[in-house]
């Protein structure tokens, strides 16, 4: 096998939000159709949501300060009704959508009902939208779930975002902006407070960013291919109200992460589990206990985290508030990766999610994935290891057409 060079640089092709000017649900599909996805096939698609009202989606061109932009309208000649999560979920869950859609749209008002449901103290089941749960959002959200296929489900990053000022009238009556659910949205991220009396980035825009896309790190070196604009319906006066959308390509040598480190003999084994699932839920790469023996010859463990920079601190505070430990070593390493993704193929068994990597020589690993080993293996009543089998002879088979088509 041929060995892969250390400085060998891989591409990735991502797509940049720049939300900078303004970012909403409508603003992202315009963009997401400048970058190929076509709108007809995309209107037929979430068509055949049930018991969504007839609608259509009007894109076209206008001018806001001197730049040509996208927009998209969703017009709907019957009145739209508000729905509530529930329903929206069931919409999507009984469709014929491709099952990564159904997946994408569901996480994005999943991710959106959360924020709505601690606001407002009401259980996620109860949760109703208002401006979310009418036709256009809808056609917003799983119409940008959809687009994504159509482009690929490329990677998705945001640059820091700006919120307005002033106040905006809702169904709830009159709330301040930014709207509490975009707050909420936009936590843990880099936000700048602007003057503007406008509401620069709305609750379906930040929902699709938190469901969807992640901050852009500041490392990461970026070449862009192609640039669009994206415009809402609002003309602001003293605003340029325009969502940029970058294609592009992330190069890099090596991957930069960093590894922390802390050793603690005086905790209770019993939350090593929990402390490991929040770091893992906060984005931590990989988290690995080692036993080992510490002075006086206590037991003890230590706990390594692998994680990007810019999950320094969410690290950091979990440790500290997590675990028993007073202090955390930190360094800075180099992490080479194989490209890989996930398929679902179909088996005796039921389908069964695959893992893919793509060796330096052209050949492909094949993993199918443990939990869905697991739960085939107990629905069927067989040995997970003929689900495995399984899964490997369907996923080779999948992954040998891939490898022709790359």
């Amino acid at each position: 096998m041929r060995a892969r060079s250390k400085n060998r640089t891989k591409e990735h092709g991502v797509i940049i939000v720049d939300p900078s000017s303004g970012l909403s649900g409508d603003m992202f599909l315009a963009g997401l159709c400048a970058l190929g996805a076509n709108v007809r096939e995309i209107e037929r698609v979430v068509a055949t949501l049930p018991g969504l009202e007839p609608f259509r989606i009007v894109l076209g061109r206008v001018k806001r300060s001197g730049i040509d932009a996208w927009r998209a309208r969703v017009k709907c000649p019957k009145a739209s009704k508000s729905r509530n999560l529930k329903s929206i979920l069931t919409m999507i869950r009984r469709s014929p959508l491709d099952a990564r859609i159904k997946k994408h749209a569901t996480k994005a008002f999943l991710v959106l009902g959360e924020v709505e449901g601690r606001i407002h103290r009401v259980p996620l089941d109860k949760v109703h939208f208002h401006e979310v749960g009418a036709v256009d959002s809808i056609v917003d959200i799983v119409g940008a779930a959809v687009a994504l296929g159509m482009l690929g489900y490329p990677r998705i990053y945001h640059r820091p975002f700006k919120l307005g000022s002033g106040t905006i009238q809702i169904a709830h009556g009159e709330l301040p902006v930014p709207a509490p659910a975009t707050l909420e949205l936009v936590k843990g991220k880099t936000v700048r407070f602007s003057n503007e009396p406008y509401e620069i980035v709305t609750p379906t825009g930040a929902a699709l960013m938190a469901a969807f896309g992640e901050e852009l790190p500041t490392s990461r070196a970026v070449q862009p291919h192609a640039v669009v604009y994206a415009t809402g319906t609002r003309e602001p006066v003293d605003s340029a109200g325009i969502l940029r959308m970058i294609k592009a390509y992330i190069s890099e040598a090596a991957r930069e992460v960093l590894l922390l480190r802390t050793t603690i003999d005086d905790m209770n084994p019993e939350q090593y589990g929990y402390l490991q699932e929040h770091l893992f839920e906060a984005g931590a790469l990989e988290v690995y206990l080692t036993q080992l023996i510490m002075k006086k010859g206590r037991p003890g463990v230590l706990v390594t985290v692998l994680c990007e920079q810019d999950a320094r601190e969410r690290m950091l505070e979990i440790l500290f508030s997590e675990s028993t430990t007073l202090g955390v070593r930190i360094a800075v390493e180099q992490r080479e990766e194989l490209e890989r993704w996930t398929e679902t193929v179909a088996t005796s068994y039921g389908d069964i999610t695959v893992k893919y990597a793509l060796l330096p020589n052209g050949t492909l690993k094949v993993a199918p994935e443990y939990e869905s080993c697991t739960r085939a293996a107990r629905r069927e009543g067989v040995p997970i290891e003929t689900v495995y089998r399984s899964a490997r002879a369907a996923g080779g088979m999948i992954g040998g057409n891939q490898k022709r088509k790359r």
